[in-house]
């Protein structure tokens, strides 16, 4: 018997899901145009994701969160953040 282990890529489990490009992408606007790129480039040219980020000039963590969103890829966290971290800086009180 052979086990199959879930196929990966830049160190995510990938999901099933396939991405398929929106009818008319050149009516999006500039935001879902960029997400739908980045979608673009890592599943159907299967792009890595450090590639993305040198011809999109975008971040790490950027692409990274565009993927889990479109949940292309899962969640590598045993406790995903819930939002944004707080910033901890000391108000003074008047």
């Amino acid at each position: 018997m052979q086990w199959l282990d879930p196929p990966q890529r830049d160190g995510f489990q990938l999901t099933r899901k396939v991405f398929v490009l929106p009818a008319k992408p050149t009516a999006l606007d500039l935001a879902t145009k960029r997400k739908v790129t980045v979608c673009n480039l890592f599943a159907n040219y299967e792009q890595s994701i450090a590639d993305i980020v040198r011809l999109l000039d975008e971040s790490y963590e950027s692409v990274v969160g565009i993927l889990l969103a479109e949940k292309l890829v899962h969640e590598r966290r045993k406790e995903p953040r819930e939002s944004a971290p707080q910033s901890h800086r000391f108000k003074p009180q008047r």
